[in-house]
This record gives structure tokens, C-alpha cells and sequence, in this order.
């Protein structure tokens, strides 16, 4: 299975609030279409995930890192939400509407070798209970 990530988007997340988390299956439905920011992302982002339990709870931990083309972003200062999608079509969700919420974080590389390559690394990072969730589908909602 492929699941190489070669699109982040993101949106502010107050936006999920009213999708459903079904924590049983780790995935999330969305009852509405989302207003999601496309990443300029270089090459493939990276996905590391991990689980730890402290006092008889299980705490997920994951870090999304990417390179990113143009920029430094000027991102919202509100919590955001990432949707990743994998080069197979499957799409993950980091974040909901509820905390905790994703950390994201820039740094800059401006090296002084001519030979090495200038770039923005973006890096997010999450601590919850629940892990990163397989978005299942978009429901559409009775107009």
C-alpha cells in the first residue's frame, strides 16, 4: 500500500465541528465541504506516528514534516487542522475541531554554502488521545 503523502491542506479547525469522529474505526466523516488551503509543498512530506500509554490511557503522538516551496506562509493564528493525502488517494485528517490541536511550527534554512539548498521546513505536531484519523468520505447534507 502507498501511502507516501503529496498533499497537505489545511483550514482553520472550527471548521470540523460538525464532523463525526468514530474513534472505534480511527476515522472521521464531514458533513460539509471544508474551506481547505492547498500547502506549497516540495517533494513528499513525512508522517511519524506513535502510541504510549501513561496511567492506563493510550496517548497518540504524531509529527507531519515538510518542505515547502516560495516561503515562509503566513498561516492563521487560530488552530488549524491538516487534511494529508497519500499519492493512492487515501486521505488522513490531523486535528478536529476540539483540543488538543495540532502544533505547527517554520523554520527557515538560509544557509551560508551557495552549494546547499535555502528552504522552509514546516512541522506539525500533535499529542492526543485519539490518533490520526482515515477520513472516510464527505457526507452531503439535505438542502
Amino acid at each position: 500500500m502507498l501511502l507516501h503523502i503529496n498533499r497537505i491542506d489545511y483550514c482553520e479547525a472550527y471548521h470540523l465541528a460538525s464532523a463525526i469522529v468514530l474513534p472505534e474505526t480511527a476515522s472521521v466523516l464531514i458533513r460539509e465541504p471544508m474551506p481547505w488551503k492547498r500547502l506549497p509543498m516540495v517533494g513528499l512530506a513525512s508522517l511519524e506516528t506513535s502510541e504510549a500509554v501513561e496511567k492506563g490511557v493510550r496517548k497518540h503522538t504524531a509529527k507531519l514534516s515538510a518542505t515547502l516551496c516560495g516561503g515562509r506562509l503566513a498561516l492563521p493564528s487560530r488552530p488549524l487542522a491538516y487534511r494529508l493525502t497519500c499519492v493512492n488517494g487515501r486521505k488522513y485528517l490531523l486535528g478536529t475541531a476540539d483540543p488538543p490541536f495540532p502544533l505547527t511550527t517554520q523554520e527557515v534554512k538560509m544557509p551560508g554554502n551557495a552549494a546547499e539548498t535555502s528552504a522552509v521546513s514546516l512541522v506539525v505536531s500533535l499529542q492526543s488521545l485519539c490518533p490520526v484519523l482515515k477520513r472516510l468520505q464527505q457526507l452531503s447534507t439535505p438542502t
